[in-house]
Formats: C-alpha cells, sequence, structure tokens
C-alpha cells in the first residue's frame, strides 16, 4: 500500500510539472512567415515548407521548449510596407521581399504558447488558449480563442485577434492591438505610444498607461472599471460601467458614456475624467 501511495504521489507529481510547463515554441532573431496550427497533441512540431539558403534556420529542442533560431541578433534594421508588399532590411543579407521569407509551419497543442523575436510575422489558427509574445517588427494575426488571451508586444509589429474569453494584453513600444469581442474581463499595459481597441468587454476593464498610448473599447459592459494614467494617453470606454475609479497624472483623458455606480477620480496635472 505504501508503495502504491508513493507511486501516485509521484505520478500526480510528474502531472502537475508537465501542466506547469506545457510545450511551447520560441522563433528568435529571425525573418521568417509562419503559420502556427492548433491541434489535440502535447508536443509541437516544426516544419520549414519554404526554406531561404540566405537566411537558414536551426530548429532545436530545450526540455518543453521548440526553438526556430535565425542567429541574426542586431542584423534586423527595419521592416517596411504592409501585408505582401513588406519587406525586411537584413545587415549583411539585404532586401529580403515577403515573398524571399522563410515560410515555417508549427503543430501545437490547443493552447497556443508562441514566442516571437525579430521580423516574424505568423499567424494563430482557433484556439483554446493563446499566450503570444512578440518582440521586433512582425505582425500577428490571432483566429478565435476560447478561453484566455495573452499578448506581450514589443516593438513596431501589430497584432489583430478574433475574439476570446477574456484578454491580458502588455504593449511596449509603438505596435498596436485590435481585439474582437472579448467575452469577460480586460486587463491592459501600456508603456509607449502603441494603442489597444476592443471591440467589446464583459466583466471587469483594468487600463494602466504610461506614455502616450490609447485604449479604446467599442461596447459592452465593466463591472469596475480601473485606470491609471501617467502622460498623454487617453482611455475611452463607450459601454456602461458598474463604478470607475481613475487617476491622472498628467494630460490624458478617461472617458465613460454611463456609469452606473461611484466614479472616484484623482487628477494632477490637464487630463480629465468624463462621463456621458
Amino acid at each position: 500500500m505504501r508503495l502504491s501511495m508513493a507511486f501516485l504521489a509521484a505520478a500526480a507529481a510528474l502531472t502537475a510539472g508537465g501542466a506547469a510547463h506545457a510545450a511551447s515554441v520560441e522563433i528568435k532573431d529571425a525573418v521568417a512567415r509562419v503559420t502556427v496550427i492548433p491541434e489535440d497533441r502535447s508536443d509541437v512540431r516544426v516544419e520549414i515548407v519554404a526554406p531561404n539558403a540566405r537566411l537558414p534556420l536551426e530548429v532545436r529542442t530545450l526540455g518543453d521548449r521548440t526553438i526556430v533560431d535565425g542567429d541574426l541578433d542586431r542584423k534586423i534594421r527595419n521592416c517596411r510596407g504592409s501585408g505582401e508588399t513588406q519587406s525586411v532590411d537584413v545587415r549583411g543579407v539585404g532586401d529580403i521581399a515577403w515573398r524571399e521569407m522563410p515560410q515555417v509551419v508549427v503543430r501545437t497543442p490547443r493552447d497556443v504558447r508562441v514566442q516571437a523575436g525579430g521580423a516574424v510575422f505568423g499567424s494563430v489558427g482557433r484556439s483554446v488558449s493563446v499566450n503570444l509574445s512578440n518582440a521586433g517588427c512582425g505582425d500577428w494575426t490571432v483566429a478565435n480563442v476560447e478561453r484566455e488571451l495573452k499578448i506581450r508586444q514589443a516593438g513596431s509589429g501589430d497584432t489583430r485577434t478574433g475574439s476570446a474569453g477574456s484578454a491580458v494584453i502588455r504593449v511596449a513600444g509603438s505596435g498596436d492591438v485590435a481585439t474582437a469581442d472579448i467575452r469577460g474581463g480586460l486587463d491592459v499595459n501600456i508603456a509607449g505610444s502603441g494603442n489597444v481597441a476592443v471591440r467589446s468587454i464583459s466583466g471587469p476593464l483594468e487600463v494602466a498607461i504610461a506614455g502616450s498610448g490609447d485604449v479604446t473599447v467599442a461596447a459592452g459592459r465593466a463591472t469596475a472599471m480601473t485606470v491609471s494614467v501617467a502622460g498623454s494617453g487617453d482611455v475611452d470606454f463607450r459601454g456602461q460601467a458598474e463604478s470607475v475609479k481613475a487617476k491622472i497624472a498628467g494630460s490624458g483623458d478617461v472617458r465613460v458614456r454611463e456609469v452606473k455606480g461611484e466614479v472616484s477620480k484623482t487628477i494632477m496635472g490637464s487630463g480629465a475624467v468624463t462621463v456621458g
């Protein structure tokens, strides 16, 4: 019996450890076009479907993390254009057009965990949850997410997403994030000039801005709205909030279409809180 109990305890520990360290993929220091396909699987599979000999990609595994390495640290200078007219300037290689970028297909579990850095242009299919970190000038699109959506964006790249159960968005830099309906709460933190636009929410709304970035929520209901602005960034919620607590240091404004309960505000500077 003691042996059986010890075996069960060990199995439980392994299961907990596996849940804590889900399979993930990192595309680092690369120029690439990436398609992420969520599937009923527990591992990550990477296939380079259209390589470019001038931009080789190395694939390796470190525990539960699969790494796709372009080895272009500090060589990626600039991204230009949009859509299929985009190009990337790489020191020592030259200007890389959209059609010349290596193409990568990544098959992941339905709980998607992706980290990208450089000039990585990607898309993620429908999933249970998404945790996407994007550092650099590449753009991403994310299809509908059943549960939680987490976006961490650093640089000039933009991200567009479908709907999600809830959303946590972090922006550092000039990149913008736009989402469809969020069925639960929304937590946004901006450091820089990037903007966040959300179609609607239904849950708590938390916003912190340090800089000039703006947050716009076009509709919905916030069970509680908490806002902190340091700088010139604006927050515009065109829905109904149960209550509002706002702190402004600077020229940023907070606007709410309707508030059913208490409005608490602390303002240092020329910023304002407007209801209606």
